[in-house]
């Protein structure tokens, strides 16, 4: 009896170091979503009795300051907080390790994640999204509410003003609200940039293209990229002529500022529309997701989808606490918990909380635009995803708009050049 206690005593002893010494570092950026889920740290020590510490870099030189880490071989982290944009490198190199292969990853209860079909490569699960959002149109509440432009709007068009389903509402809301200089009809992003990209690739796959065919050659020089490409420049007519410069922060300023009745944008601005401090549209403003043609509005087609997420180091060894981390802070209500504080979830079970619905309401567009779309990454998951955006379909749609080349030209350009570098590559 006496040694079983002594047994005893050491086997809680045993526990009770392995707990305080038991622990998993953390990776990120300095951001809004990052700031979210650092609100729940303590809360997982408290549950599981894991420290959690946390490292953050500035977002430009956060993915610099990884790749430095992982080729120095002097990795001292656990779980790096990633774009889901980075990992299929960063996989490919070996430097990310395989959550399926971790014992317990089934709890994950992953057909609730969005978007997670995005996180699998060659048959291995790298990476856990925990912040989604979707290319949409960001609007004014209070505009389309507002009963005179709603007559007004009824007996130029013919039909309701209501936020845009299609694509041939888009363009009549456009116009309709555009007035310079006090209001512009949409908010757009025109510098040569991934941003400006975006704009072609929602009307792309609004309109059944893609990028590539199964085989990773370029086919958005069809018929239907054309199209796109042609009315991306058609709605540049309805917005601030200095949006030919802008990128995100300067779309996102002159929409919360009040200067335009919509910006095509993705779901994020919604969390900044709500700051009293930068924003004069608090509580007028809501989301839904990209217009179709109206022949195709009902289809479950590509959606411009974005996400910030989780993953493991190949060279962490604390694998099991890492995993245990995913786990706790992508719960349904651990992500609810933190939502509030900078975050949009990506579990269909949190955007659906009934508590959540109450502090955001837009919520609603959103997870309505989720569950009719495919989420679809704004640059391919392979290695060469950043350079065909980058370096060929941006500047392929700059010169569309700044009249040095046709929409044909441009993209048939773009599309000799993407085939150049796939193949150099080895993909055919």
């Amino acid at each position: 009896m006496v040694k079983r206690k002594v047994f005893m005593l050491m086997l809680t002893c045993l526990l009770i170091v392995s707990s305080i010494f038991s622990q998993v570092k953390l990776v990120s950026e300095v951001g809004i979503h990052t700031e979210a889920w650092k609100t729940v740290i303590n809360d997982f020590q408290k549950e599981t009795g894991i420290k959690a510490t946390i490292q953050q870099f500035p977002y430009a030189n956060y993915f610099d300051q990884l790749m430095l880490t992982f080729t120095s071989g002097r990795v001292d982290f656990d779980v790096p907080y990633i774009s889901m944009l980075w990992y299929p490198a960063l996989a490919t190199a070996g430097y990310i390790y395989p959550i399926n292969k971790l014992s317990g990853y089934e709890e994950l209860n992953l057909e609730d994640i969005s978007g997670i079909d995005n996180g699998w490569q060659n048959g291995n699960l790298y990476y856990i999204p925990y912040m989604n959002e979707l290319g949409g149109i960001v609007y004014r509440t209070d505009l389309f509410n507002d009963p005179k432009e709603k007559a007004a709007f009824q007996e130029k068009y013919g039909y309701e003003l209501t936020p845009p389903k299609t694509l041939e509402q888009y363009r009549d809301i456009a116009e309709f609200f555009y007035r310079p200089p006090e209001l512009y009809g949409v908010t757009l992003m025109g510098q040569r940039s991934i941003f400006l990209a975006t704009h072609f690739l929602q009307r792309l796959w609004a309109r059944g293209g893609n990028l590539l065919d199964s085989e990773k050659k370029p086919i958005f020089n069809s018929k239907e990229g054309i199209e796109a490409l042609q009315e991306v420049g058609e709605m540049f007519k309805y917005a601030n002529p200095s949006a030919k410069t802008y990128v995100f922060q300067d779309a996102l300023t002159e929409f919360t500022q009040g200067r335009s009745a919509m910006a095509e944008i993705w779901t994020t601005a919604m969390l900044y529309t709500e700051n009293p401090e930068t924003s004069k549209v608090v509580g007028k403003a809501s989301f839904v997701g990209f217009p179709r043609p109206e022949e195709m509005k009902d289809e479950r087609l590509p959606m411009l989808y974005i996400s910030w997420g989780f993953t493991i180091s190949s060279a962490s060894k604390n694998k099991d606490q890492a995993l245990e981390w995913i786990k706790f802070v992508t719960d349904t209500k651990n992500e609810v918990k933190a939502a509030p504080y900078g975050n949009i979830p990506a579990r269909f079970s949190s955007i659906n909380d009934e508590e959540l619905r109450a502090k955001f309401p837009w919520l609603e567009g959103f997870s309505e635009a989720m569950e009719n779309s495919i989420p679809t990454p704004m640059v391919p998951l392979i290695p060469e995803g950043n350079a065909i955006i980058n370096d060929y379909i941006a500047p392929a749609v700059s010169e569309y708009l700044s009249g040095s080349k046709t929409a044909e030209r441009a993209l048939n350009d773009a599309a000799d050049g993407v085939y150049k570098l796939m193949k150099e590559h080895g993909y055919y």
